[in-house]
């Protein structure tokens, strides 16, 4: 039986993209003995492109983070909940550790590490992300640090009240929303150290500023999470 729902974004606008999520998929499957139930939203409905997953969908609506994570919420099945990048890579067992920790420290909501260096906006938490042991699990909402919106896994009974998540908030600042809701509820979160996930960083970025609408889908909407948390 299927335990774990992984939903994935891409914009597939080129072959490099193309490597890059699929490589994503492949490294998933190739990383447990465990079936996941991998739903792949995509943003290029030009798209040539079409990766092997159990659904792919193409919204009608234009790109907005959190209304495709949405959309893809209504393909999930599973007692958890994977939220994930296409710029990754997954290692050997990171989902053994990472349901271990669960249960081991009652967690509600978690993110793996990153072993690799990132150096993307936040390079002070990245750097000591990098160097937090495989043996440690770091409690905490740390944005980038301990709760990483590159990936991050969530309960059933979370997924079933965070969704639908607030589509004003179409890139940035989804992570900050999130993390003040899941505090909200009391939710315990961690960075479960043993639990490898490559984030290769910043692919997202580029491509948005290829599109020319990279400041509408980051930096402006800092006002809106100002006027809903103060």
């Amino acid at each position: 039986m299927k335990e774990l729902d992984v939903i994935f974004l891409s914009n597939t606008c080129d072959i490099e993209t193309y490597k890059m999520t699929q490589n994503a998929i492949n490294s998933l499957k190739n990383s447990e003995s465990n079936e996941f139930n991998i739903i792949l939203v995509e943003s290029n409905k030009n798209s040539k492109y079409k990766y092997d997953v159990d659904h792919y969908i193409v919204p009608e609506v234009s790109f907005n983070y959190n209304a495709y994570l949405n959309i893809g919420a209504e393909y999930c099945e599973c007692d958890f909940t994977a939220v994930s990048n296409n710029d990754v890579v997954f290692n050997k067992g990171w989902w053994t550790k990472m349901k271990a920790a669960f249960e081991s420290h009652n967690l509600d909501t978690a993110s793996p590490k990153s072993p690799t260096e990132q150096f993307g906006l936040n390079p002070y938490w990245e750097i000591k992300h990098r160097y937090t042991p495989i043996t440690k699990i770091v409690e905490g909402f740390d944005i980038v640090y301990t709760f990483c919106g590159w990936c991050w896994v969530m309960k059933k009974s979370v997924r079933e009240w965070i969704f639908p998540l607030d589509e004003q908030f179409s890139f940035f600042f989804q992570d900050n929303d999130i993390t003040k809701r899941l505090q909200q509820k009391g939710c315990k979160h961690a960075l479960v150290g043993g639990s490898l996930v490559n984030h290769l960083g910043q692919r997202s970025h580029k491509i948005l500023h290829q599109s020319g609408e990279y400041m509408k889908h980051t930096f402006d909407l800092e006002k809106n999470f100002k006027k809903k948390w103060g």
